[in-house]
């Protein structure tokens, strides 16, 4: 006897969409049928017919508070917006702080989501400011250990502040872990924007008395984006280095990204449903510092083009950098020298993605598949248990009901005060998601408790290391 039989809907999966019968026993997707095929019993029946039934969401770019950043929200009320919305997987980020080496950051992001969390989760190690050999050489031991992606930043982001510590990595230390990553199978997540660029645009911009926040991207510029991407994947390829761009922000960064790809290079791009929805415009509203995320927001013509990169396949990824704070924490800092960044949308990410790109772009099912899901799954190295309906994988599903044709309002979110996708129009959204097997929500009731969720180890297959492959 089965567990569950999600039946009658539009199921997608690798070889397509369709109506169908998904089976579960355990943990696991037992059998995908065609509907009413025999011999598939089950204890519970979930009704399908006219939703769309995708892989669990995973996000593959969010930043969790803990003890050390309190203002921020932590895995529990993350996790829980995150199933809310369809991602059933979760990685964060372990941050290197002064005095301590890459496993003491690990610890320190076990203990923030130990028994807490309702989506599996997993980490990227961040190396801190000039990256210590001992730190570098630490590199081999947590691919082993299942911690196989790391992320550096080669600019401070803002001059240093008691808010923002500076975790800029120069060329030379960039060189040596690029070396590290590609010798033991990683994937590097690069935050690649021009340093110094960035730096003296913020010293005229304290010279020139334009600081406002609505000027942010006038200091983290599209020329910087482009300056940096170009000299990370040179040096990348010098190195045979794989590399996962985060948060894509621009048209050049999606020109570079293509051309890396083009050429073989094992390069990935991400941009941010935001990135994509908003731009620099709207930082001209009242408190519209709510928008922000580091880099910038670009022009009208970026955020289409980001669209387009992810229908086609020059980007393949859709995360949300995530920082989730108060209202009130996150419209205090109202400079460009200051202004707290991230956003709180890991629960609009997958609904975002299938009304924009499915219902206003004509994206494909499997295409939405790609974005929210699998691509991640598979750059960084949870592919099949994640990521896809098949037999053996993990029984990770969420169902869309296409058919929810409204504006967002806060009620329909749970994760702090405020939202930017509050009155956003949405044209379908996740209603019903599963992890393992287990019902967390189904019909926008929560169904579980925190402490589900399970720490992933992951290991990245050679091809994704080797070729740009999805």
């Amino acid at each position: 006897m089965l567990d569950i039989t999600i039946a009658g809907g539009t199921v997608v999966t690798p070889s397509g969409e369709r109506v169908m019968d998904v089976h579960i026993a355990g943990e696991t997707i037992a059998a995908v049928t065609l509907p009413g095929t025999e011999g598939f019993e089950a204890s519970q029946t979930i009704d399908a017919t006219g939703k769309i039934v995708i892989p669990g969401g995973i996000e593959p770019h969010a930043h969790i508070g803990g003890p050390r950043q309190p203002e921020r929200s932590g895995a529990e009320p993350v996790s829980k917006a995150a199933i809310f919305g369809g991602t059933t997987t979760v990685l964060d980020f372990a941050t290197q702080v002064p005095g301590h080496d890459l496993l003491h950051a690990v610890d320190e992001a076990a203990d923030r989501w130990k028994g807490v969390g309702y989506t599996d989760y997993a980490y990227h190690p961040i190396f801190g400011n000039r990256a210590s050999e001992e730190a570098i050489a630490q590199i081999p031991e947590l691919v082993q250990s299942g911690i196989p992606s790391f992320k550096i930043f080669t600019t401070s982001i803002r001059p240093t502040s008691p808010q923002m510590e500076d975790r800029q990595t120069d060329f030379g230390r960039l060189g040596k872990i690029m070396e590290g990553v590609a010798e033991s199978g990683g994937m590097l997540l690069v935050h690649s924007e021009d340093d110094e660029m960035v730096h003296y645009n913020y010293e005229r911009a304290l010279a020139e008395e334009k600081m406002e926040w609505w000027r942010m991207h006038e200091v983290h510029t599209r020329e910087s984006e482009d300056v940096s991407f170009r000299r990370v994947t040179r040096l990348a390829e010098l190195k045979s280095c794989p590399i996962y761009f985060v948060h894509v922000s621009a048209v050049e960064g999606i020109q570079e990204v293509a051309r890396a790809r083009a050429q073989g290079q094992p390069v990935y791009g991400e941009t941010l449903h935001n990135y994509a929805s908003f731009s620099a415009t709207n930082y001209r509203e009242d408190n519209g510092m709510k928008y922000h995320t580091y880099p910038s927001l670009k022009e009208e013509a970026d955020s289409q083009a980001l669209w387009a990169a992810l229908v086609d396949g020059d980007l393949s990824t859709v995360a949300t950098d995530l920082v989730s704070t108060t209202w009130e924490e996150k419209i205090r800092y109202k400079t460009v020298a200051d202004v707290t960044g991230g956003h709180n949308g890991i629960e609009t990410r997958v609904g975002i993605a299938y009304t924009e790109g499915v219902a206003n772009r004509g994206m494909s099912l499997e295409r939405l598949v790609e974005i929210t899901s699998s691509n991640a799954a598979r750059i960084f190295g949870m592919y099949p248990k994640k990521g896809t309906i098949a037999p053996g994988s993990d029984a990770d599903i969420t169902i869309i009901d296409p058919t929810m044709n409204r504006k967002l309002t806060l009620d329909d979110l749970h994760l702090e005060d405020y939202s930017i996708w509050e009155g956003f129009d949405i044209a379908g959204w996740p209603t019903t998601t599963l992890l393992r097997g287990q019902i967390a929500v189904q019909n926008g009731q929560l169904l579980t408790s925190p402490g589900h969720g399970q720490f992933l180890k992951r290991s990245i297959s050679s091809d994704i290391t080797a070729a740009p492959v999805c």
